[in-house]
């Protein structure tokens, strides 16, 4: 019962906002994470630490579990399903922006990346 209060703690704390204190937490735990959507207009964490810029085009990806492969593998296996693309439209700070959905359906918790244009 603690070993899962536990792993329930950390996975809380592990979402609990982009700006943390260390920023290894920002670059490696929730760079590029889609915070929130409203209507086709999403929040994500990239900012200007991280050179977004207005008028960038994002790459929307979702991380999925691979279904199959061996029973006993200790790590479960991911694949990269690009899902969409956007365009930063506001920088607020060096840490967030808003971006405008172009195609796709991206969702919480999906992941951009800058394209560079």
């Amino acid at each position: 019962m603690r070993l899962a209060l536990g792993i329930v703690l950390a996975g809380l704390l592990s979402l609990a906002g982009c700006a943390g204190t260390s920023p290894a937490y920002h670059r490696y735990v929730m760079q590029g994470q889609v915070l929130s959507m409203e209507g086709d207009s999403l929040v994500v964490c990239i900012g200007e630490r991280d050179g977004a810029q207005v008028g960038q085009e994002l790459t929307v990806v979702r991380h999925v579990r691979k279904t199959g492969g061996a029973p006993k593998a200790t790590v479960a296996g991911f694949r990269r399903e690009p899902v969409g693309t956007a365009r930063i439209a506001e920088v607020f700070d060096e840490h967030y922006a808003r971006a405008q959905i172009l195609k796709g359906r991206p969702q919480v918790n999906d992941v951009v990346e800058l394209t560079g244009k």
